[in-house]
């Protein structure tokens, strides 16, 4: 029987900081994060695994270190597997994304099947605007 484990990253500068780290590249943080990343690699110490994949992203490559590491095992690195793209909202606070567009925050929170910003990914995987996002044609 195959198992799938399903991890998200550690706590990373967008999560300590409020701000919106979909596609951006950020750091894992000095205390929590790498407290959680030791707890992952004691957690997965006696487990069998056979590939560890991850999105590209430096924030889930040093998480997913807890667990191929030890094993010795090959990395995967994987785009698609990213967060969804952010657009225009790549960067700034959740405080200041509230403030300023309030519709919106309350459709990413409650009804992402009608949240759009300009350049970010859709609910359904697809860009805004054409040629936008990471991950291929919008619907």
């Amino acid at each position: 029987m195959t198992r799938l484990y399903l991890i998200r990253h550690a706590e990373a500068e967008g999560n300590l900081y409020r701000v919106a780290h979909g596609h951006c590249n950020g750091l894992i943080t000095n205390y929590r994060g790498y407290q959680q990343i030791d707890a992952l690699r004691e957690r997965f110490r006696k487990v069998d695994i056979d590939a560890v994949y991850s999105s590209d992203l430096y924030r889930t490559q040093i998480t997913a270190r807890a667990i191929w590491l030890p094993k010795a095992l090959p990395l995967h690195l994987e785009p698609a597997f990213r967060e969804i793209c952010m657009g225009e909202w790549e960067d700034h606070t959740w405080h200041e994304l509230n403030v300023r567009y309030p519709e919106e925050m309350y459709n990413f929170n409650r009804r992402a099947d009608l949240w759009r910003v300009p350049g970010a990914e859709t609910a359904g995987g697809g860009p805004v605007y054409p040629g936008a996002g990471a991950r291929g044609p919008g619907p």
